[in-house]
């Protein structure tokens, strides 16, 4: 919990994390009924929300999984490492065990599907806040008992510059739009795509696209 004092006394700050402009509106609406709760700011870009998440340090991010450049699960795992004293809630509409239990294990404190926003938003605002876990309505208890496993994944032992790489390839972006989305050369991503599928034992784009769909790394529509 960050310092300052407990949260009966204090604003909680919020930061929202959605690609969808509509539904970052949708979910400052709702918690703006509560006047203990504050929306700090608002993004819209998977590469740029763990660097406003630094500058503006909410008490909480609530935080989709599905985002364009880096996805939640990775953009988690990310404000973990960096960001001290800001809890997670992640709202979204996948409900996969998978999903859920891999949230957890890259550092969310709470996990809410979309649907039940309406009713849960602010009190898991307020859980995760206090430094609770909070599981929403319609997601098994059960679910933690997977939180351990995955260690052996491969996909975890990437960096965060190869899950950027992976993720825009499977977005269909070129080397190119990836180098200038990035800000590096064009080389460097060469680089980092070799790489990333000598550890992923993944020989062409084909797969690597298939890998990032059974991943969740990004939707299949």
């Amino acid at each position: 919990m960050p310092d300052g004092g407990t949260m009966n006394d204090q604003i909680i700050t919020v930061f929202l994390a959605d690609d969808h402009a509509m539904v970052r509106e949708g979910l400052a609406a709702l918690l703006s009924r509560d006047p203990a709760i504050r929306v700090v700011g608002q993004c819209g870009d998977g590469l740029q929300v763990v660097n406003q998440v630094q500058q503006a340090h909410p008490n909480v991010v609530v935080l989709d999984i599905s985002m364009p450049g880096l996805n939640g699960l990775d953009i988690c795992r990310e404000l973990k490492r960096k960001v001290k004293g800001t809890a997670v809630l992640i709202v979204t509409m996948h409900d996969a065990e998978e999903f859920i239990a891999d949230s957890i294990r890259h550092g969310a404190s709470g996990y809410l599907l979309k649907e039940s926003a309406a009713d849960e938003l602010t009190e898991a605002v307020r859980r995760v806040a206090r430094g609770e876990l909070y599981l929403g309505s319609g997601i098994p208890q059960s679910v933690l008992q997977r939180v351990g496993r995955g260690d052996d994944d491969p996909y975890e032992r990437l960096s965060t510059r190869e899950r950027q790489v992976l993720q825009m390839i499977a977005e269909g972006k070129t080397n190119r739009e990836i180098a200038e989305s990035l800000g590096l050369a064009v080389k460097t991503i060469d680089t980092h795509r070799t790489r990333l599928m000598r550890r992923l034992n993944i020989h062409n784009r084909t797969s690597l696209v298939k890998f990032a769909l059974r991943k969740g790394v990004v939707p299949l529509h």
